[in-house]
């Protein structure tokens, strides 16, 4: 069943047609029921002229449902967050499970079945993703991020504990600090940065020796947090000057990603390339397509 938006400004053609739920796909019961409620003033008159189609949902049932749809869409935005390909993702983890869990305390369900789901909701984010504050990867790549730092760890010693595995992962480079120092001095002059100066000036470091290690750490976690919609990789390309080796260390926790949903994506365009009439292609020859047709369209002039 579907109905037509012939409505001004929208092209002749374009319908929207009901949406069913799929098990094996995420969401799908969250989209079914957004699908239906947005095209039920459409569905209603359709099934009270036809004595053999099935009965409409009573006005108490309607309410219930738009306030399921408030209960999932929190949950939807997470899934879809954390699938992203073209930005980080894993240091959103913990933030967004915290403002998940927040949204739902704030959610209140006026009738029983809503309150049944909201706290089966609750249980099994607990369950799942209750102790991803101390898996210390996503933790250390969390405080990494310059727009969330330490912000949304509820669990105080799981936060201590992983700004202590970052200052140990940062040791290896105190002793060649010095050095390490001059050389990315002399890289940058090399790549002349106008800007420098003024970086420096904006996060009030100055260069150190023995304790530089220690206090970069300090001084980056004392500085407020960044702009939400910022891109990390571009805050940390500005700050690299100031904090060499935490610059270092969060190109390294970065490459991680959240879900497996990019590698997935990725299977499913060698599955499009791949076909009966293309079985020869060989797997050098596949991973240059396959790069080719991820880069974006400014990239290929």
């Amino acid at each position: 069943m579907y109905t037509r938006t012939a409505k001004a400004g929208v092209p002749e053609g374009k319908f929207k047609k009901l949406i069913l739920d799929v098990p094996t796909r995420w969401n799908s019961v969250y989209f079914m029921i957004t699908r239906f409620m947005e095209m039920v003033s459409f569905l209603s008159p359709m099934l009270l002229n036809d004595i053999t189609a099935p009965s409409m949902p009573t006005a108490i049932e309607l309410d219930i449902l738009r306030q399921l749809i408030e209960l999932l869409q929190p949950l939807e935005y997470v899934t879809k967050e954390s699938s992203g390909e073209n930005y980080i993702t894993i240091s959103k983890v913990i933030p967004m499970i915290n403002c998940l869990l927040k949204q739902l305390a704030q959610t209140q369900p006026r009738f029983d079945v809503l309150i049944e789901i909201k706290d089966m909701l609750h249980t099994e984010i607990i369950r799942i993703f209750g102790l991803i504050e101390q898996v210390k990867p996503i933790a250390i790549a969390t405080i990494l991020d310059p727009r969330f730092k330490n912000l949304h760890f509820t669990d105080l010693i799981a936060s201590s504990s992983a700004i202590a595995e970052l200052r140990r992962l940062l040791l290896p480079d105190l002793s060649s600090s010095e050095s390490e120092g001059e050389m990315i001095s002399k890289e940058h002059v090399d790549s002349y940065d106008f800007w420098a100066h003024h970086k420096m000036l904006a996060h009030g470091q100055k260069k150190k020796k023995s304790s530089f290690t220690y206090d970069e750490l300090s001084q980056y976690l004392s500085n407020p947090v960044c702009p939400l919609k910022s891109n990390p990789l571009e805050l940390w390309e500005d700050m690299k000057t100031v904090f060499p080796m935490l610059y270092k260390q969060s190109r390294i926790s970065f490459t991680m990603v959240a879900t497996s949903v990019p590698c997935e994506r990725l299977f499913s365009k060698a599955g499009q390339v791949i076909t009966k009439t293309r079985n020869r292609l060989t797997g050098s020859r596949l991973e240059k397509i396959l790069l080719l047709a991820d880069l974006p369209e400014d990239q290929w002039f």
